[in-house]
């Protein structure tokens, strides 16, 4: 059996267009940690500056500017695609769900750091939203690939458990904290609002 022409799995893969990355994996990593370190800075100063935000908003910020950032500008990377090459196959599921995730999540991931950094009420039922929809989208993301036992993931210790288990789970924790975070928030404005009324209406 001849060696396949690509480093993706099933190592039958048709990719008649693959060409190799330009840079090594290790500089790509290396982009990958500047991206992160670099960005959550930048956001902390900015919203520092905008006003007095707690440091679970200041958090919460970084969070939405990452997830921003991902959705738009780092979702076809070809060096994730070792970890689900469903990415290089136009795979259906794929393409719907990043989809979705350009068009509505990334821009409202934006939107959501802005309203933390100038204090907009609406924040929070697009912080409840957003997460659901992260939350819903990586259960679907797992379930579709793992019910078939992977097959587009490479098996070493970086791409499966690395990149494909650890980046995406990350994806299942925060929106986890941050959609019972913002259900929190806005059930007790709703009850702050709902005694004020009664109290106005006893007077």
């Amino acid at each position: 059996m001849s060696a396949p022409a690509h480093p993706y799995y099933p190592l039958d893969l048709k990719l008649p267009t693959f060409q190799e990355n330009t840079y090594a994996t290790e500089e790509l990593i290396g982009y990958w940690l500047a991206f992160i370190i670099i960005v959550p800075i930048l956001t902390w100063v900015w919203i520092s500056s905008a006003r007095k935000a707690s440091v679970v908003d200041k958090l919460t910020a970084i969070w939405f500017i990452i997830c921003g950032c991902i959705h738009l500008f780092f979702e076809e990377w070809k060096e994730y695609s070792k970890a689900d090459s469903r990415y290089l196959t136009s795979d259906p599921f794929v393409v719907c769900m990043e989809t979705v995730t350009a068009v509505l999540w990334g821009p409202l991931c934006f939107y959501i750091t802005w309203g933390i950094a100038y204090n907009y009420a609406s924040r929070h039922v697009l912080v409840a939203l957003v997460s659901l929809g992260q939350i819903y989208g990586n259960v679907l993301y797992y379930a579709t690939t793992l019910m078939e036992g992977a097959p587009a993931s490479r098996p070493e210790f970086l791409y499966f458990w690395i990149y494909f288990v650890g980046l995406n789970g990350v994806w299942m924790i925060a929106p986890n904290v941050l959609l019972v975070q913002a259900i929190r928030r806005i059930n007790k404005a709703i009850e702050l609002t709902q005694n004020l009324k009664y109290v106005k209406k006893v007077q």
